[in-house]
């Protein structure tokens, strides 16, 4: 892999990725519409990333694609727990930027796909790749939309692609929706509800996201669906309890394990950062971006 596109650059799990890519010295283009480009600045001193804050829609990728390896595409513009509201018109949006995206796919530039467990729903007991799928969200009908959506253009345009569904990805920068984020950020003087994250069978710290997905670029693999985990039970639970959340209460209905063995075999992927290492990691990040001015934030 000498040359990667990466949509969602600007992102939580796309600047982690771009600078996984950029410490093996891939070259990478990266397009984003972010508000706060701190990210971009950050990862824009390398002279192997080319910044595009242009809509995808809007945008002649031709150019850029040409020469990539691997395509990433990880924008997406609506959350886990986003409401069920303008289904059609939300499906529709996100379909459309993909299939722009997949066009300039081709024989030897590969598709990367991100993907979530929201795809099966809630279910019993182990779940692989190819277990059945029931998103229970608008963001997993979504992503499942837009899984099937790939199978068939590459069917019809012949190119590669690798669909990966991860949990839900911690670490410096997440997102202020998740669950984690809310207990670090938690004013101890205000009485504030933390929402529960929508995937909590597992949790990845997101340098180990973004190696996953380099492994995904860097591997043979082509018409491929991974499950990508920490490998450890409860994990998702196991950070609440090092961020001393203990006391929420977060009942689940169903208990349901994904099963990620087919990328460490496949892909040689496993996860490396322990929940407590990465937890802090995150909690200074926090109190840093607090104490800094916002141009310096990355």
């Amino acid at each position: 892999m000498k040359k990667a596109f990466v949509t969602g650059a600007a992102g939580f799990i796309g600047f982690h990725l771009c600078s996984r890519l950029l410490d093996e010295e891939v070259d990478v283009v990266g397009i984003d519409m972010a508000e706060s480009p701190d990210r971009i600045d950050y990862i824009a001193r390398h002279a192997g990333f080319q910044y595009l804050p242009y809509d995808i829609n809007d945008t002649d990728l031709q150019p850029y694609t040409k020469d990539c390896d691997v395509i990433f595409h990880l924008a997406c513009s609506i959350k886990p727990a986003a409401p069920w509201a303008n289904i059609e018109d939300e499906v529709q949006r996100h379909v459309s930027v993909l299939k722009k995206v997949a066009s300039f796919a081709n024989p030897q530039t590969k598709l990367i796909y991100v993907s979530s467990y929201d795809v099966y729903g809630k279910r019993q007991g182990e779940v692989i790749e190819n277990s059945p799928k029931n998103p229970e969200t608008l963001f997993g009908l979504i992503k499942l939309t837009e899984e099937n959506m790939i199978k068939q253009l590459a069917e019809q345009n012949d190119f590669p692609f690798v669909i990966m569904r991860l949990p839900t990805v911690y670490g410096p920068g997440q997102p202020e929706h998740h669950t984690y984020q809310q207990v670090i950020a938690k004013d101890d003087n205000r009485q504030e509800q933390i929402s529960k994250d929508t995937v909590t069978e597992d949790v990845l710290f997101v340098e180990d996201a973004a190696e996953a997905l380099f492994l995904a670029g860097k591997a043979p693999a082509k018409n491929e669906i991974y499950n990508i985990s920490s490998g450890k039970p409860n994990h998702w639970l196991e950070g609440l309890t090092e961020l001393k959340a203990e006391k929420l209460t977060f009942t689940e209905k169903r208990k349901m394990r994904i099963k990620g063995e087919k990328a460490e075999l496949e892909l040689g992927f496993r996860a490396k950062t322990r929940i407590k290492e990465g937890i802090q990691k995150q909690i200074m990040h926090f109190k840093n971006k607090k104490s800094k001015p916002k141009s310096n934030e990355i």
